[in-house]
């Protein structure tokens, strides 16, 4: 029998959003695939709602999202270097293709981000459960960064470790 979710305004999971607080994300798996340039784009993704909302299969659908978005920012890039060439430099069919590929990926990413719940309805939107969740985890963090020393880093309050 499938065990019952812990409601997102009980003292639980005002407790799992501190011990979420802790811990700034969540390391990909190793098996996934990330590149190490997609890194930052992975952090940003995870911390994007409770850390533990992540199940096995996010995690790896998200490292394939952190790549996509890697790729998209190479894209741009190696267009807007094209785009700058002027006369027999310039070549329109890839200035086109490269056009065709940004807006293609784009789509898989915004797919992607649907799928895993992190767009922009689910992490403010109707979606109340998980909203209560990523609100608890930003009140954690606030209250931990407040009692954190930043020239020192010792924590002026417990919290709880993982290990």
């Amino acid at each position: 029998m499938a065990t019952k979710r812990t409601r997102s305004d009980s003292s639980t999971a005002a407790i799992q959003a501190m011990k979420n607080a802790t811990e700034d994300s969540i390391q990909p798996p190793a098996h996934a695939g990330l590149e190490k340039k997609a890194l930052p784009f992975w952090h940003d993704n995870i911390r994007s709602k409770a850390l533990d909302s992540w199940s096995p299969s996010d995690l790896l659908a998200a490292a394939e999202l952190a790549n996509n978005q890697l790729y998209i920012t190479i894209l741009r890039k190696d267009l807007r270097s094209e785009e700058r060439k002027k006369g027999e430099a310039r070549e329109e069919s890839l200035i086109k293709d490269l056009r065709k590929q940004i807006v293609e990926l784009q789509r898989t990413i915004l797919a992607q981000r649907r799928d895993l719940q992190i767009h922009s309805h689910a992490t403010n939107g109707e979606s109340r459960d998980q909203r209560k969740r990523n609100q608890n985890d930003k009140d954690a963090r606030t209250v931990a960064d407040k009692h954190v020393s930043p020239e020192t880093n010792n924590n002026l309050i417990a919290f709880p470790k993982h290990g």
